[in-house]
């Protein structure tokens, strides 16, 4: 029936059942590719489901603390499963890998997960969904489908930004984490450089600072070296403070030094001069993840709906100079 209607299991079960996002179009295909074989849905399966848990579990990076980005995808999460009435658990860092199998959960969104960290791995490892944000590390069990997005090329964008603006000695302040995306973005930054031929110093950061680390951070970079002519920032929450600290210390933005994070946020547009970002789009990340899982419970993604990718948007603002028109 769902072959004959040109949707997925999860896509045709959710129209049957009145249930998700399904245009009425959809609806209306589903249910008239359902009658002409004479399907009604099968009252034991039907209750089956019902007899679900109706949680999902969610395990987000450890240390993530109040960071923008993984609120907002939160948030998108909890509003895709919201449709299907399926409630959220966050998963504590607390808990022990030998306990996943207890949790009453139908099955899991994971955002950005660390290579080795036991709990994501005994996740992976449970036999229940697992549908994560980015791609796992190497060296991870597969999960049962992914949402992901080309950091590299999104970090090149903004590099690429800067040089035609006149950008010559870069510094990118990256986390100190082994996660696929930051190694793509790490990845995509070291090639642009090597291709562009523009130098550029990468500094680890192996937590967030506070706003006097920053001070000292960034006071550390331009004294030793004093070409710098632009940061950025993929490190979540911390471009508004670099650019407190560049006030603070007379240098001027973008005149003298130009600013760019890789992760923006509502902060971003609002400060003076407004920060030039990636967008992520964390909330739309956190529904198609939702949606992915819903879809894989309600009867299974098909082969070519596992890996789905999120197109990042590069929001041009005022702390970028502006480039100038080629004759």
């Amino acid at each position: 029936m769902a072959d004959l209607a040109q949707v997925s299991l999860g896509t045709a079960s959710r129209a049957l059942a009145g249930r998700g996002r399904v245009s009425e179009a959809t609806r209306t295909r589903v249910r008239e590719a359902a009658a002409s074989l004479s399907f009604s849905p099968h009252t034991a399966a039907s209750n089956f489901r019902k007899s679900r848990a109706g949680s999902v579990g969610l395990w987000l990076p450890p240390q993530v603390r109040f960071m923008d980005y993984y609120m907002n995808f939160t948030f998108g999460l909890s509003e895709a499963l919201g449709e299907d009435e399926v409630s959220l658990s966050l998963i504590p860092h607390s808990l022990r890998p030998d306990s996943v199998d207890r949790l009453h959960v139908d099955g899991f969104v994971m955002s950005d997960v660390v290579a080795g960290d036991p709990l994501a791995r005994a996740i992976l490892e449970s036999g229940k969904p697992v549908i994560t944000s980015e791609l796992v590390p190497d060296g991870m069990p597969a999960p049962t489908g992914s949402v992901v997005t080309d950091q590299a090329a999104a970090m090149r964008e903004s590099l690429d930004r800067l040089h035609r603006a006149g950008a010559s000695s870069i510094v990118l302040l990256a986390p100190d984490i082994a996660q696929s995306w930051v190694d793509a973005a790490r990845a995509g930054a070291a090639a642009w450089a090597r291709d562009a031929s523009v130098r550029l110093e990468v500094i680890t950061l192996a937590e967030v600072p506070t706003a006097a680390g920053i001070h000292t951070l960034i006071a550390r970079v331009l004294s030793t070296n004093e070409d710098v002519d632009a940061i950025v920032c993929a490190v979540d929450g911390i471009a508004v403070g670099v650019l407190t600290a560049l006030h603070d210390l007379g240098v001027a933005v973008p005149d003298r030094v130009q600013l760019v994070s890789h992760v923006d946020s509502a902060a971003m547009p609002v400060v003076l001069p407004p920060i030039a970002a990636v967008d992520l789009r964390p909330r739309e990340a956190g529904m198609l993840t939702g949606r992915m899982l819903l879809a894989e419970l309600d009867g299974g993604l098909g082969q070519d709906e596992r890996v789905q990718t999120l197109a990042l948007e590069f929001h041009e603002r005022a702390s970028l100079r502006p480039v100038a028109a080629e004759a």
